[in-house]
């Protein structure tokens, strides 16, 4: 039998962004992936069709805080999304359509945010990852070292927030064209809404300060111009628990508007200055770097023309710098390119090398797909047994392509 891979596995393009300046950042390219890891400590696997990711703790790093393992960082982020679907359905829902748009990823890592000095980040959401095949989107959310010391309901109504709040803006595909002040907008009342399903008291100070937030500086704007336009629907706020899904709708009305009158593009304009700025300091410091994840991180500017032309041949060199060292997530991006002929001649024999040392630095899509080369004998001998070992790999970690694989295959 033959193995047929309708899709190849989606490379995530984990970028930096700041939890409450989005837009501002949005091409900085600084992905927050430690650099030395324990391969056999990095956890993966799926959950309610989710990706969720515990990275290790770097080597000899030390933190501002006692970091929680990978695994365990990556169960509570699990418990947490648990948390949010079973007691909100508002945001199950949202996410719901988030999954049939593309690919939902949440991550676990320890040195993200890279230094805190004023405030406290306890996840931010990365936006901007269209598949290669134009096909979907990403929607990948960190989760850092703060979040990681949280208790799992706490972080639920953040996870609302950075996921289902600026992920429902990426999949309207309007995080390019709202100011900064509108996005936090929408995403903090998509947290008040897990605020408010999973029942924490609206009269505790933290909960008083959130609202505060909320209304006195997010989404005062949002407020004026409603009281303005729409007087009638300013009931929906003043109440214990304001009105969301209404609120919502009127939101959407008044993005538009502000659309219409050109105010959002102005402020997007000088956003975008600032991301230029942030992105030339930026490719600076990793062409001054001799880490293989900065190599890694300059393959992906060149690969989307971030900060600097589009030039798959140069991405392609940045790739191979940071595979030899050993970096896996670039050993499958090359896997990937010679596998589809991106930018180069299809190479089906190199894309099963890269492929294969991928999989053996227990990249789990890369396991499916080397374990498929194998099966089919693309650019390797033909060995179903052994590629029934490495897609068995890819299926215990909840591989849905390596699971449907599995069902067809005979038995070891």
């Amino acid at each position: 039998m033959r193995i047929t891979i309708l899709k190849f596995p989606p490379i995530h393009r984990l970028r930096k962004a700041s939890h409450a300046l989005i837009t501002a950042v949005i091409l900085a390219g600084a992905t927050v992936l430690p650099v030395a890891i324990n391969a056999e400590e990095k956890v993966d696997f799926i959950h309610r069709g989710i990706t969720i990711s515990g990275i290790p703790k770097p080597k000899d790093k030390f933190f501002d805080i006692d970091v929680t393992p990978a695994k365990e960082g990556a169960e509570l982020v699990r418990d947490a999304l648990e948390i949010l679907y079973t007691g909100s359905s508002f945001n199950a829902k949202a996410i719901e359509r988030l999954k049939a748009a593309g690919h939902v990823i949440i991550v676990y890592d320890p040195a993200f945010p890279k230094r805190e000095f004023s405030k406290l980040t306890i996840a931010a959401f990365f936006p901007y990852f269209f598949q290669k095949d134009g096909n979907g989107k990403d929607f990948v959310t960190f989760v850092g070292r703060f979040g990681g010391k949280w208790a799992a309901r706490e972080l639920a109504p953040v996870i609302a927030h950075e996921l289902t709040g600026h992920g429902i803006q990426h999949l309207r595909g309007r995080l390019e064209h709202v100011r900064e002040v509108d996005l936090e907008c929408e995403a903090y009342m998509y947290q008040e809404k897990a605020y408010q399903d999973l029942n924490f008291d609206k009269n505790a100070r933290e909960m008083i300060a959130f609202r505060q937030t909320l209304e006195r500086h997010w989404c005062a704007d949002f407020k004026k111009w409603q009281k303005n336009n729409l007087p009638k629907n300013s009931k929906y706020w003043d109440q214990l628990h304001p009105d969301i899904p209404k609120l919502i709708e009127d939101y959407l009305v008044y993005i538009e508007a502000l659309r219409k009158s050109g105010v959002a593009g102005k402020a997007v304009k000088r956003a975008k200055a600032a991301q230029n700025n942030v992105t030339s300091e930026r490719i600076a410091m990793l062409l001054a770097s001799d880490d293989p994840d900065a190599h890694f991180q300059l393959g992906q500017l060149y690969t989307r023309g971030i900060g600097v032309e589009e030039n798959k041949q140069i991405a392609l060199n940045w790739f191979e710098k940071a595979a030899e060292a050993g970096h896996a997530r670039a050993q499958f991006e090359l896997a990937r390119i010679y596998w589809k002929g991106d930018g180069v001649y299809l190479d089906k024999v190199l894309s099963a090398q890269w492929a294969k040392a991928a999989a053996e630095n227990n990249i789990t899509a890369a396991e499916y797909l080397y374990g498929a080369m194998l099966v089919n004998g693309d650019g390797v001998t033909r060995d179903i047994k052994k590629g029934r070992t490495f897609i068995g790999k890819a299926a215990d970690k909840g591989h849905k392509g390596a699971i449907d694989a599995l069902k067809k295959l005979p038995p070891n």
